[in-house]
C-alpha cells in the first residue's frame, strides 16, 4: 500500500497527463477495506448467511479487497519504477532504493502493530504468563513487503538478462508462485483433510521445525495472508503496471479500456475450466497425482475481476475530466489509513480497540452500515488533513531521536 506519486517522469517542457485511474483503483480499495473491516466487525452472526442477497453481494464484494489492494500496489510500483531512466545502475535506481525502505517500513509496522502492550502489562503486573504467537502473524503489511520484494527482483533479473519485454518476466515470476501456491495449498488441504479424520491431532505447519513466524509466511498458526497465496497478485500487477508503461501512448484510446476488460472478463469466467484442462495434462503426463491446479480458480478468477474493475476505470478516467481531488488524495495515503484503522478497530499496540470492546458482530445490518459510514467519514477527514497531522508525527519521532541521542563530550 505504498503512497506513491503516479504522475509520469517526464521532461520539463512536455508533461504528460496524469493517469488518475490509478489513484482512483487505490482509493476504491482503501474505502472498500475500511467498509468490509468496520462492517464485518460490527454484523451480529444471525445476518450472516448467503441467502440474503445484500449479504452475498457484500460478501463477494469484501472478498475482492485484498486481490485489488495488492494488484494495484504492484501495478503502481512498476509503473513509477520503469519511468526512471532505464540506464541508471539498479541499486541506483531511486525507485528500487524507495522500495527497499518501503520494505522495511512495511515489516515494522506490519509487526508492530500486533504488540498489546495492554495483555504485556497486566501480565507483568500479575506476574502472570502471556503469550506471544498472534505477534509473530503474517498478515497483510508484511506480505505487501514480500510481494515488493519479489517484484524488485523480478526487475533485478530483468535488468541482469536485458533481453525482451519486463511484462513477460512478471509473467512467469506470477506463473512461478501460483504454481508454488497450488502446491502450498494442496499441503494445506491433505493436512486439514487428516486432522478431521483423526489420523493427526495437530496441524502440521511448513516448513517443519522453523520458528513460528517463518512458518506464518508459508503454512503456520497466523499465515492468513501468506505471501504464498498473496504475493501472485502484486507480481500480476507488476506485469500490468509494465503494460501500461509500455503502452502509456495507447491507454487513451477507447480499445485499450475495452480490451482490459474482456481480458478480465474471459479470465474471470473461464480460468476454472482451463486449470481443469491443465489438471488433466499434468496428470496423464505424470506430474501431478491429483488436481491441483483447479485450486488457484477462485484467486485468479478474482484477479480476472479486479482487471474488469481496472479496465472500467481506464475507461471512466479517458472519458471524463475526475475532479474529486480528496477522493484521489484517499488513495495516495493508504499506508497511513490501514495504520491507524488497525489500532482503532482491532486495538493494535495498544491492546483495546472497537473491537472487541465495543462491539464483536452483534449489530443490526444497520447499525453496522452506520459504523461504516462514520469511519470511512473519519477516515477521509483525517486524509483531508494529513499533512498537518504527519507534521505532528515527525516532530514527535524528532524529539524522540533528539532525547535517545547522547550527549558530545
Amino acid at each position: 500500500m505504498p503512497e506513491e506519486n503516479t504522475a509520469a517522469v517526464v521532461s520539463p517542457v512536455q508533461k504528460k497527463p496524469r493517469l488518475k485511474f490509478i489513484d482512483m483503483a487505490r482509493s476504491i480499495a482503501i474505502l472498500m477495506m475500511l467498509e468490509g473491516h468496520f462492517t464485518g466487525a460490527a454484523l451480529a452472526w444471525e445476518y450472516r448467511n448467503t441467502d440474503y442477497i445484500l449479504f452475498k453481494g457484500w460478501h463477494l464484494l469484501h472478498g475482492l479487497t485484498s486481490p485489488l489492494f495488492f494488484t494495484v500496489t504492484g501495478l503502481i510500483f512498476v509503473y513509477l519504477l520503469v519511468g526512471q531512466k532505464q540506464e541508471v545502475p539498479f541499486w541506483k535506481n531511486p525507485r528500487v532504493k524507495k522500495g527497499g525502505r518501503r520494505i522495511l517500513q512495511l515489516l515494522f509496522w506490519g509487526y508492530f502493530i500486533q504488540l498489546n502492550l495492554w495483555v504485556i502489562a497486566k501480565s507483568i503486573y500479575y506476574g502472570s504468563e502471556f503469550h506471544m504467537d498472534w505477534f509473530y502473524a503474517f498478515h497483510v503489511l508484511q506480505s505487501i513487503a514480500v510481494g515488493l520484494l519479489l517484484v524488485i527482483c523480478i526487475y533485478g533479473v530483468y535488468r541482469i538478462f536485458k533481453f525482451g519485454k519486463l511484462h513477460w518476466y512478471y509473467l512467469l515470476g506470477g506463473i512461478v508462485m501460483l504454481i508454488l501456491y497450488s502446491w502450498m495449498k494442496q499441503y494445506i488441504r491433505l493436512d486439514e483433510q487428516l486432522l478431521e479424520s483423526g489420523v493427526a491431532t495437530q496441524p502440521s505447519y511448513w516448513p517443519s521445525g522453523a520458528p513460528k513466524f517463518v512458518q506464518n509466511m508459508f503454512y503456520g498458526q497466523f499465515s492468513t495472508f501468506s505471501f504464498v497465496r498473496m504475493s501472485f497478485y502484486t507480481i500480476f500487477g507488476g506485469m500490468i503496471g509494465a503494460l501500461i508503461r509500455t503502452y502509456e501512448h495507447k491507454v487513451r484510446e477507447w480499445w485499450f479500456g475495452v480490451v482490459v476488460i474482456i481480458v478480465g472478463l474471459v479470465m474471470s469466467i473461464f480460468i476454472r475450466e482451463f486449470f481443469c484442462l491443465v489438471d488433466d495434462f499434468t496428470e496423464y503426463i505424470g506430474l501431478t497425482e491429483t488436481g491441483v491446479f483447479e485450486l488457484n480458480s477462485t484467486s485468479m478468477s478474482r484477479l480476472g475481476q479486479v482487471i474488469v474493475l481496472i479496465g472500467a476505470l481506464i475507461l471512466v478516467d479517458r472519458s471524463f475530466n475526475v475532479k474529486a481531488p480528496l477522493f484521489l488524495k484517499v488513495g495516495q495515503t493508504t499506508f497511513p489509513v490501514y495504520v491507524v484503522h488497525v489500532i482503532i478497530l482491532y486495538g493494535g499496540v495498544l491492546g483495546f480497540g472497537l473491537k472487541p470492546d465495543v462491539f464483536d458482530r452483534n449489530l443490526s445490518p444497520y447499525a453496522a452500515v452506520a459504523i461504516s459510514t462514520a469511519a470511512i467519514a473519519l477516515f477521509v477527514l483525517m486524509v483531508k488533513y494529513i499533512e498537518p497531522l504527519e507534521k505532528i508525527y515527525y516532530s514527535v519521532v524528532h524529539a524522540l531521536r533528539l532525547k535517545k541521542r547522547p550527549e558530545k563530550n
